[in-house]
Formats: structure tokens, sequence, C-alpha cells
């Protein structure tokens, strides 16, 4: 029950990621706002939680605007009675390289992918401070620490995001606020899954990004789960600022 007591918001929570994150934050007793600009998949995910005996409300979120990620900070105190755990893991991939890249292509990822992970770390330390304190953990990327050529706006935001959270982690540590990030390789989710089929062989593609791993497979969104509720939960009491890589391996190696 690492999170028992606790209560908080988990953007992007409507599939993938975000939906484990969701519900094992859940499981292990905590208190959850399942986000997601999916209304209709975070109240599925809602349903889910509660019909498994956890504690969960549904919230329509579009963390490019300010209000609506207010909201959902908002929604987990009115809700809960307390706010103090937040997971900004909703994210968007733009597969273009360079000089393919139109400024509205920016844009759109950096509004997504930095601009809402600062939004959310902003206005959840504006909630912690003063009231005890609490976590945030960011979803930043294995392309927050190396680069893609064929990804390249991802690449930047995410080494944005690794930047930002080190930041609010040394700024507001004082506060008894931690911040973190996971930095997660390839998993398997709907997001790389339309990236496979795009490319005319899902199977292929499948299996040439599977063969660059040493244990030749991707992550599953449920073991990266795991290392977030680790990060929120005060088993990490004293881990801040990290950058928490999770990618079985593949950066360890060079070819």
């Amino acid at each position: 029950m690492r999170m028992q007591g606790k209560a908080g918001v988990v953007t992007g929570a409507a599939s993938g990621l975000g939906r484990e994150i969701a519900k094992l934050a859940a499981a292990e007793g905590g208190s959850v706002v399942v986000a997601d600009l999916n209304e209709e998949g975070a109240r599925s995910v809602a349903a889910e939680i509660e019909a498994a005996g956890g504690r969960a409300v549904a919230q329509p979120l579009d963390v490019t605007v300010e209000d609506s990620v207010i909201a959902a900070i908002e929604l987990a105190k009115s809700e809960f009675g307390h706010f103090n755990f937040i997971a900004n893991n909703a994210g968007v991939q733009l597969e273009k390289p360079l000089l393919e890249t139109t400024n509205e292509d920016y844009d759109w990822v950096f509004d997504v992918n930095v601009r809402g992970v600062f939004w959310g770390c902003k206005h959840a330390v504006r909630a912690m401070r003063g009231n005890g304190g609490g976590t945030i953990v960011n979803t930043a990327s294995a392309l927050s620490l190396v680069a893609d050529p064929f990804l390249p706006v991802y690449s930047a935001s995410k080494h944005a995001v690794l930047g930002l959270t080190r930041a609010v982690a040394t700024a507001y540590a004082i506060d008894g606020i931690r911040c973190n990030c996971v930095c997660p390789g390839d998993m398997q989710t709907p997001m790389i899954e339309r990236y496979w089929a795009a490319t005319g062989d899902a199977k292929k593609a499948r299996e040439e990004m599977e063969s660059i791993y040493p244990a030749k497979k991707i992550g599953q969104p449920a073991e990266v789960a795991e290392a977030v509720i680790f990060l929120a939960s005060d088993a990490a009491s004293y881990v801040n600022g990290s950058g928490l890589q999770i990618d079985g391996g593949l950066l360890s190696k060079v070819y």
C-alpha cells in the first residue's frame, strides 16, 4: 500500500502508461483523478479502478489549456480532501525528420510535452507548498538522454522535460516537494502501435525495434508504472531530481 493516504492526478490516463499508473496508484491505496483528453477513456479507467475497490474519478483534461490543468488538481482536492502527487504523463510523438517538420508541428509537440508538464509542475507546486509537500513524477523518455534523428522535435521536447524536472526538484525540495522523471525506452502502447502501423509493415517494424534491445523485447507499460509509483511513494523519500532510465539496458550498449 505504497500510496495509502495519497491523492493526486494522472494525466494521459485513458490508455498506455497513464492507465497503468492510475490503476497501480489506486491498487496501492491512492485516490486518483484519471485525467485525459479522451473523456470516455478516462471514465472507463476510473470505472475499472472503482470496480476493483479503488477510489477514482474521471476528468476531461487538455494539458495545452492551463485552466484545464488547474481544474484537475482542484478536483483532487475537492473530491479527496487533499492533493499530494501528480504524474505528468500526457505526451505526443511526431515521426518527421527536421526538414519536414513545420512550425505547427513543433508547437503541437512542445505544447503537449513541455508546456503541459510545465503547468502540471507549476500548479502542483502551488498546491503542495505549505500543505506538507508532495511528489511530482514526469514522463520523460530514453530520448531525454540521447536523440533519434527521425524524431528531432520529440527528442528536444523530452530533453526539456528532464531539465524542467531537475530545476523543479532543486527549487522546491525545501518545501517537502520531490520531482523526478522516468525515462522509458519503447513500450507496447497505442502510440508505438500507431508508429508500427504507419510503416506499412507493423510486424517487421516491431521485430526491428525489438532486435536493438539486449533482451530482444520492448517494455510493458506496467513495468514502467512500477517505477512511477516507487518515485511517488515514501519509499523514494530521498530520491529527487532523478531521471530514472527504464529501457532494458538499451542505452548501456554501443551497437
